[in-house]
């Protein structure tokens, strides 16, 4: 009987012991990916060394935002801009991310170091805030910063690449290049066809707050029309200093564009469709406006450029599809419609949209 008892006993520390490797099993997580540094050169020029992949960074710009999400490195984001709640393209498990700061800026410092970020995104734009103070302030805490630019339609798959490498996503950032240059070769390929006598010459205009901006020929956006096949007019620089949008009023416009073939309306973060057909039919109507050739012949077309879910002109992976957009506003008659390029992307690259 005792040689039995003891036997028992020994049964049943060997259960509670298999139990609790078990119960250990099934509580393990996926183990983080090794690091390494790489030191690799951002758009601003700067030659930085990060730890990758990326495990927990904070990112300042709605447009990196989505390409982090088209790499599926949604998870390795902690920290976002408060702007990133109105963006469409993101997804609710992003936009529940701790918000750090608003328009390229950091609120909180203390917050962001709360985060233990390994790696700051933000875009190069020293107009809109104190660059170097945002740089040094990151140095002293010994957080790397990738700075992106959104100066060339050309930088969207090159910027995807960069973050591919960082965040560990060399296969999907690879997927959307490929993507993104094919989008590119067809457009091309389209606007070679169209004879010189057809080129349109093109505006466009952006009405924000009651007053009227014109997009520069620097823009992401008169590069596509340039790259669609039309001949972009608005093309203004300052004292050496060429900026993307260029405010101008009425008589300024209709003096200077007289000869546009096309002019586009915009609408923006602030100005609703609504806000910007208004204003087209108010030019349609107008004699003044109408001393312009499109407006005469009823060639206004307005298109979105805010961050809703149909919106594909901004400079992110969205612009894959807005070359498609900006091809049929100027020539109806030689681009297909882009809805099928629009579904055929959103399936592919941001799947909670469909």
């Amino acid at each position: 009987m005792r040689w039995k008892s003891l036997i028992l006993v020994g049964i049943l520390l060997l259960s509670v012991i298999s139990a609790g490797c078990i119960g250990s099993t099934g509580n393990s997580t996926t183990p983080t990916p090794a690091q390494k540094e790489i030191t690799v050169k951002d758009f601003a020029g700067r030659s930085v060394t990060v730890k990758v992949p990326v495990q927990r960074a904070v990112i300042l710009s709605t447009s990196a935002l989505e390409m982090v999400q088209l790499l599926n490195a949604s998870n390795q984001v902690v920290g976002i801009p408060a702007e990133a709640k109105g963006d469409a393209f993101l997804s609710a498990e992003l936009k529940n991310k701790t918000i750090v700061g608003k328009m390229l800026k950091v609120d909180d410092w203390e917050k962001v170091l709360a985060l233990k970020p390994d790696l700051i995104v933000n875009l190069y734009l020293k107009k809109f805030y104190d660059v170097d103070e945002f740089l040094n302030r990151s140095a002293s805490y010994g957080i790397p910063v990738i700075m992106l630019r959104e100066d060339k339609l050309e930088d969207i798959p090159k910027a995807v690449s960069l973050l591919g490498k960082l965040f560990g996503k060399e296969k999907e950032a690879k997927a959307f290049e490929d993507y993104f240059n094919e989008q590119v070769d067809e457009v091309k390929a389209i606007a070679s066809k169209i004879p010189a006598e057809d080129r349109k010459k093109v505006v466009m205009i952006q009405p924000i707050m009651g007053k009227y901006y014109l997009v520069n020929g620097n823009d992401v956006l008169a590069q596509a029309v340039r790259l669609v096949g039309g001949d972009y007019m608005v093309n203004l620089t300052f004292n050496g200093y060429t900026p993307v949008r260029v405010p101008m009023d009425k008589e300024k416009i209709i003096a200077s564009y007289k000869n546009a073939d096309v002019i586009i309306l915009l609408t923006s973060a602030v100005t609703p469709y609504e806000k910007v057909e208004e204003l087209k039919k108010e030019m349609l109507s107008d004699d003044a406006w109408r001393q312009i050739k499109a407006v005469r012949e009823g060639n206004v077309v307005i298109l979105r450029a805010d961050m809703g879910k149909d919106s594909f002109l901004r400079w992110s992976p969205r612009m894959a599809v807005g070359i498609w957009v900006i091809g049929k506003a100027v020539y109806p008659n030689y681009y297909p419609n882009w809805e099928g390029k629009a579904k055929e992307f959103v399936q592919r690259f941001y799947p909670f949209l469909s």
